[in-house]
């Protein structure tokens, strides 16, 4: 079962694996690892809210909070998005399998395989990226004044802080290794979660855009093969209706095919944008609200390079989780688009009646470009990308002048 899927995908199913997020897994092994995911992360809402309560009266500490709130709100949105659509993901899954085995002839494989390759590259290149940041966000407050105390010794000890802070109730510099490996996993755990639905929603587009490319290119074909029909019978004066009506029928009929391919793709895409339309418009406000945040939390230190190293990394982590939400909608529309391109670039006058109203059926299918959107508002593109850093650096001007 999935034999493409785990040949072509097997990194990211590892992945989802980990979580308990891949749907074909033993019922309890999903379980025990998506509750103990689910458990872990919000487990540190409570610190959190104790911190907010105990520095009620500290400007830059509420921000400090309520930047570490919404991003433990954005690590639980994915989570339970994979769980609540975890029947949804299983069938999308199984339709992409069956994708392979429908598409199989070798122009259509060689497509599928490009795009599959690209969705590797991409998983490979950036579960590494935010890994390393992950690494240098825990280790810089942390580990950094060991090392510097080892090479660069100074009269006493440099003082060691947690990536995070937050209020524990209890003496942290005693406890500073368990407070240490407790935030360490839980900040490793909500990474994986980002990298691994966040590789698999580059597959899920990818496939999708392999899906219009290819339908594109199957119907490009079938109207040079009409063309071409022309051009023989032009050419050699053929009067022979028989063959005429021959080819006419084998141009239809392939045709024919491409328009069900086209609806199998539509389909997949509807079922797609079902399950990524919560993570869409959440991602769109909390990304929005941790650049607000930590642009106000930055100005508190301005003087400490450390704590700005810190922050840029969060910022980055969140400037990628935008861009592959918006990057992926873009692209799908796009590729959906180029069909009402290539039909509508056709010679239609040089089709015949039925092969008419098929390029009609065409160009009604393929004039609005499909998409992927935030919560059914509106779609996810470039231009919401740029909508949303504006709002961003608007919300930081706002809070920045009533921090003043």
């Amino acid at each position: 079962m999935l034999v493409n899927i785990l040949r072509e995908y097997n990194v990211n199913r590892i992945f989802m694996s980990c979580l308990g997020l891949w749907p074909f897994q033993p019922k309890l092994t999903k379980r025990l690892l998506s509750m103990f995911c689910f458990i872990l992360e919000i487990s540190y809402l409570p610190f959190e809210i104790l911190t907010l309560y105990i520095h009620r009266h500290s400007g830059q500490m509420i921000f400090e909070c309520l930047y570490q709130m919404v991003i433990t709100a954005a690590f639980l949105v994915k989570l339970l998005n994979q769980l609540w659509n975890r029947d949804k993901f299983r069938r999308l899954y199984e339709i992409m399998e069956d994708h392979w085995n429908v598409f199989t002839s070798d122009l259509e494989v060689r497509i599928l395989k490009s795009y599959s390759h690209i969705s590797q590259i991409f998983t490979m290149s950036y579960s590494i990226l935010i890994y390393f940041m992950m690494s240098m966000f825990i280790t810089i407050p942390s580990l950094g004044p060991i090392l510097l105390d080892i090479v660069l010794p100074l009269n006493k000890s440099r003082p060691r802080h947690i990536a995070i802070y937050s209020e524990y109730g209890i003496d942290q510099d005693k406890y500073f290794v368990p407070i240490f490996l407790y935030t360490s996993v839980m900040i490793t755990v909500g990474m994986t979660i980002m990298v691994a639905v966040d590789t698999m929603h580059i597959v899920c587009t990818a496939h999708a855009c392999s899906l219009f490319q290819l339908i594109g290119q199957q119907i490009e074909n079938v109207i040079s093969n009409v063309h071409n029909g022309d051009e023989i019978n032009e050419v050699e004066h053929c009067t022979n209706v028989e063959y005429k009506v021959f080819s006419e029928e084998m141009i239809y009929r392939e045709y024919i095919v491409c328009l069900k391919k086209h609806q199998l793709a539509l389909e997949y895409i509807d079922l797609l944008n079902d399950t990524y339309k919560i993570v869409g418009i959440s991602f769109s406000l909390l990304v929005a609200a941790v650049f607000s945040l930590l642009g106000v939390r930055i100005v508190y230190v301005l003087d400490q390079l450390e704590e700005i190293i810190r922050f840029l990394f969060i910022i980055a982590g969140a400037l990628l989780q935008l861009i592959i939400v918006c990057y992926s909608g873009q692209k799908v529309m796009d590729e959906s688009q180029n069909i009402f391109h290539r039909a509508y670039a056709a010679e239609w006058y040089k089709f015949s009646p039925r092969l008419k109203s098929l390029l009609i059926i065409t160009l009604y299918r393929s004039v609005v470009p499909c998409k992927l959107t935030a919560g059914n508002l509106f779609p996810l593109s470039m231009a919401v990308f740029a909508a949303v850093i504006r709002t961003a650096i608007s919300y930081f001007t706002a809070l920045l002048s009533i921090q003043n």
